[in-house]
């Protein structure tokens, strides 16, 4: 317990943080699960989800929630946890994520000195407004320390209501859990923490993300210190939105969703990597310094 409690208070923990849908799998993770497996037309289910937008003012995450609940399809067979959980086998990812990835970042982080001496930790988390559910089940799961998306209630084993909503702008929130180290949302964020005592500052974080949902993010990245990194579906052109995040400064880099050894994405983020450890190996060897001085004199 001494032992975490120290590491914190050092703030040489790194998170990196991910959107999900775009980001490290291609497409939308409920086409690729929900809909496959109850034969939806995903234009129309997307259309009527849009009419709840324009005609009701539904938030548009609500709309896509409160259609899984209440059309017909779904209404004569609900989704279940258990179901979710199992269609997550059919999530395909970028090349790379489920074939080493995690374990190559891992093995880059052990290989740099200063990780060693000061006991530099890396983490992972998912911040998304697709179903948790259905990432819970996901194969890469185990390598995440929390996910956060979009939740149900649950009774008699039917979803009756969304408990946990997560859109494009309500994102930064989980941002602000993870710098304070509150990560359980019965944990409060709002009042003031300094800056020495937050677990994660965002000069530790890296937020990676596809879009125009992760401006938000991106933006509180950027203002707070922290890094953007902008990716794209690697077998197509950069699209629009990701040139215009880097020429707005929203994002500090841009590369393919390609999560391979020797890929360019792959390089920039060792490279940001090493430039937090050394940050934070400049940091505690100046307290170090100050300390022992404090000490003897």
């Amino acid at each position: 317990m001494k032992k975490k409690k120290r590491a914190e208070l050092s703030q040489n923990i790194i998170a990196i943080v991910y959107d999900f849908d775009g980001t490290l799998a291609p497409g939308n993770m409920q086409e690729e699960t929900i809909f496959r497996a109850y034969g939806i037309d995903k234009k129309k289910f997307w259309a009527r989800s849009q009419q709840l937008v324009r005609n009701r003012g539904y938030e548009s995450t609500l709309a896509y929630l409160r259609l899984l609940i209440s059309d017909p399809v779904f209404r004569d067979r609900p989704l279940s946890q258990a179901a979710l959980r199992r269609m997550a086998r059919k999530i395909p990812y970028y090349p790379g994520v489920a074939d080493g990835y995690f374990q190559e970042l891992d093995r880059f982080m052990r290989s740099i000195p200063e990780v060693r001496e000061w006991g530099v930790t890396l983490e992972h988390y998912i911040i998304s407004s697709g179903l948790k559910d259905i990432l819970d089940g996901a194969s890469i799961r185990k390598f995440f320390k929390k996910i956060y998306a979009c939740e149900y209630d649950y009774e008699n084993g039917r979803p009756v209501f969304p408990k946990l909503v997560i859109n494009d702008t309500n994102k930064t929130q989980f941002l602000f859990r993870i710098n304070k180290g509150r990560l359980d949302l019965s944990e409060g964020i709002n009042e003031h923490m300094p800056e020495a005592k937050r677990r994660v500052p965002f000069s530790n974080m890296i937020y990676i993300g596809d879009g125009i949902t992760d401006v938000p993010s991106m933006t509180v990245m950027n203002k707070s210190g922290g890094h953007a990194i902008a990716v794209y579906d690697p077998s197509g052109e950069v699209p629009r939105e990701v040139k215009e995040m880097i020429a707005e400064k929203r994002a500090e880099h841009f590369a393919p969703a390609d999560f391979r050894p020797n890929a360019l994405l792959i390089k920039i983020l060792h490279r940001t990597l090493k430039q937090i450890i050394h940050s934070i190996s400049f940091r505690l060897s100046s307290k170090r310094s100050t300390d022992w001085v404090r000490r003897h004199w």
